[in-house]
């Protein structure tokens, strides 16, 4: 049987890596390096910094150029400066005919230079270096003293004022000194716009609003609403409760930022409810709302319905049946413009019903204004961890210790990793490395690899189903070998275990991602530990 072609690495495949995660740095690195390289070469030329490798620089610069090393020092601060400038839209282009016009001036200011230098090769370097000295010897032998200097000279002015854009003012300076009208310029093509290094090009034109949305139209007044929205309260954290050195601080962690309910929008959204109901012969009135981070719910409260086969005269009434409101979700949906909507039909403990409406703007529930809240506080146990908060803003804590297994479940994108990783912060932030050890089973192989160097992590983070399948079995032993401690020691759990054992066993949680595609590899051997994990785990401290 052919065997698979051994995978040979790239060897330049570490310059990807670096180009895809350095690459949007190396442009500001640039900019840092020409700024760098522009005032070291400034402060070596005046001698105001030392160096053998500054002081060979600026000693072969005006042996060189003369003057003209101060050109090179400023074409380090330009580039600097137009790199910068490309950032921003649209980007800035340079016209490298502007460039070498730039450069023709800079030569022939050069040998300007020399040639006042007195055409001495001792005196090049105090001036315009040797090769402002070479040019003008040779210009001089060429075609004299006089022409040379007509040329140098005009070649300077020519050459300025085309680097620098000064040849359109120059033209137009020409035709108002010879009395006449300059004459009409055509529209700039691409080729010759002015330079936005010089020029900022112009703003764009402003663009024309959208049309305003049409209001939604006014509802009856028998179901208009006026609720009032309260001023969500800022939770005062609870008491701190001591933290050992060993546990990181809250501070580490973001702040919560909440948003100000619309009160227009959710009495609009109140009515709509009622207004629908009542469009399929439901009586029902929104006798109240809670607000969450997420979703509002409203609180529909079904009302009075005539009885079938009573008399007119004599109606006996009975009361909405729950399943009536319950099975016009989708039409409460449609009727709200709602993405998704979710009916709580009863809500536990309430004598209504709860319609959940998505927000229009979501708040991020953080983890440490639960971590400080009274709830949580009042939650004493190791293993405590934070879920977030209720359709009422309400902190939710649940004991990881009291269930037997937890499982994430949910559509894709709908956050379950995040959810995970969220979960194992929490018992980190919470427990010593020598209290809590962390076994951390990635399948997807990039989720919960962030948690690598943890001093909780038992190990590392692994991916491979290989030696994912021997993690299990090694939980697996470790339970049994718990069990056989707990028989000597004459006790049912790990909490009591440590308090009469001189040496304490630290809790261990396991933590999976992506449990399907696992049992779709390896199904036998990952059920079946799975499943004595769940069964007996617990009162080990598993």
């Amino acid at each position: 049987m052919p065997t698979a072609p051994e995978h040979r690495a790239d060897p330049f495949d570490w310059a990807e890596r670096a180009q895809r995660h350095f690459g949007r740095f190396a442009q500001d690195a640039l900019v840092i390096l020409l700024l760098a390289l522009g005032a070291m070469t400034i402060l070596a030329l005046f001698d105001l910094t030392e160096g053998m490798l500054l002081g060979l620089w600026a000693t072969v610069l005006w042996r060189w150029l003369g003057w003209g090393s101060l050109a090179v020092a400023a074409s380090f601060v330009a580039g600097a400066v137009y790199l910068l400038w490309r950032k921003k839209p649209p980007q800035a282009s340079l016209s490298w005919g502007r460039v070498i016009a730039l450069e023709m001036a800079l030569f022939s200011a050069l040998a300007l230079l020399a040639v006042f230098s007195q055409m001495t090769i001792q005196h090049a370097p105090r001036y315009g270096g040797y090769l402002g000295w070479a040019l003008a010897e040779l210009l001089s032998r060429l075609m004299g003293d006089l022409w040379r200097n007509i040329l140098l000279f005009g070649g300077l002015l020519f050459f300025s004022a085309w680097g620098f854009n000064f040849l359109p003012h120059l033209e137009n300076f020409l035709w108002r000194l010879a009395g006449e009208a300059p004459p009409s310029q055509p529209d700039a093509s691409p080729e010759t716009e002015a330079d936005p290094l010089l020029h900022p090009l112009p703003e764009p034109p402003t663009p024309k609003p959208a049309p305003a949305k049409k209001a939604p139209p006014p509802l009856p007044p028998e179901f208009r609403k006026n609720f009032k929205v309260e001023e969500k309260k800022v939770e005062k954290p609870a008491t701190p409760q001591p933290r050992g050195e060993r546990l990181p601080p809250l501070n580490l962690l973001l702040g919560e930022q909440n948003n100000r309910p619309d009160e227009r929008h959710i009495n609009q959204t109140a009515g709509l409810l009622e207004k629908t109901l009542s469009e399929f012969a439901i009586p029902a009135k929104v006798v109240g709302f809670r607000i969450g981070p997420t979703v509002t719910q409203f609180a529909v409260q079904p009302g009075f319905i005539k009885k079938p086969g009573t008399n007119e005269d004599d109606p006996q009434l009975m009361k909405v049946r729950v399943a009536q409101i319950a099975a016009l979700q989708k039409d409460l949906a449609l009727a709200l413009s709602a993405e998704r909507l979710r009916i709580e039909a009863p809500v536990p403990g309430r004598s209504y019903v709860g319609v959940e409406v998505p927000n229009q703007r979501s708040s991020v529930v953080r983890m440490r204004p639960i971590l400080e809240s009274e709830a949580f506080a009042k939650v004493t146990a190791p293993l405590a961890i934070a879920i977030g908060r209720d359709v009422s803003g309400q902190p939710l804590i649940a004991d990881l210790a009291r269930m037997p297994h937890m499982l994430v479940a949910g559509q894709t994108g709908a956050g379950k990793s995040i959810c995970i990783a969220a979960l194992a912060t929490c018992l980190a932030m919470n427990n010593a490395p020598e209290d809590l050890r962390l076994v951390m089973i990635d399948a997807k192989m990039v989720e919960l690899l962030r948690f690598n160097g943890l001093p909780h992590l038992l190990g590392k983070v692994e991916t491979n189903v290989e030696r994912i399948l021997g993690v299990l079995r090694w939980l697996v032993a470790e339970m049994e070998h718990r069990y056989r401690l707990l028989e000597v020691a004459h006790v049912r759990d790990l909490e009591a275990y440590n308090r009469k054992a001189k040496t304490r066993l630290p809790r261990l949680v396991v933590i999976l991602d992506e449990l399907a595609d696992l049992m779709m590899s390896a199904p036998e051997q990952t059920e079946h530990h799975l499943v004595r994990l769940a069964q007996m785990a617990r009162a080990t401290g598993i």
